[in-house]
């Protein structure tokens, strides 16, 4: 039964996200991304990683999509700009090339991949272990892009309030 959910999370956080890079409306595409990452969050439970699922629905479901929320409704987007954004066919071919490839590689690491995971992962020690060591630098990274974004956004809204 467990891994039939594993199945059916996973086939739901692609729904899902497949919904959120499909849908018209900024805000709407927002909303199916909180269901991709409400998914992602019961297949973290389903591995028995309870750490990381709830960092996911705090953090990602909660925090950042606020954010994304608090910058699409700051950018106000009108009717007749939100027609110019269509998902281009180059698009469509790239994100299927992208997940022919990650199944061959989901294949071909065999079965070891697909056991259960050791006690140590998605414990806080681990996370700790490996947020601070190994990927400290990418996580500082994300934080200034998310910075950058922001700060771009505020600047674009003053521009066109201006106008």
């Amino acid at each position: 039964m467990e891994g039939a959910m594993f199945y059916v999370f996973g086939a739901l956080a692609v729904l899902c996200t497949l919904f959120t890079i499909t849908a018209k409306n900024p805000v709407y595409s927002a909303l199916w991304m909180i269901g991709s990452f409400a998914a992602t969050a019961a297949v973290f439970v389903l591995l028995d990683a309870f750490l990381i699922a709830t960092v996911e629905v705090l953090v990602y479901a909660g925090a950042i999509m606020v954010l994304f929320l608090f910058v699409i409704m700051l950018i106000n987007l009108r009717a007749e700009e939100q027609q110019g954004l269509r998902l281009s066919p180059l698009a469509i071919l790239a994100a299927l090339v992208f997940l022919t490839l990650l199944g061959k590689a989901v294949n071909d690491l065999g079965p070891a991949v697909r056991s259960r995971p050791n006690d140590l992962v998605g414990t806080p020690a681990a996370l700790a272990e490996s947020m601070f060591t190994r990927y400290v630098v990418p996580f500082e990274a994300v934080s200034m892009l998310l910075l950058a974004a922001i700060l771009g956004t505020v600047v674009l809204s003053r521009r066109k309030s201006q106008a």
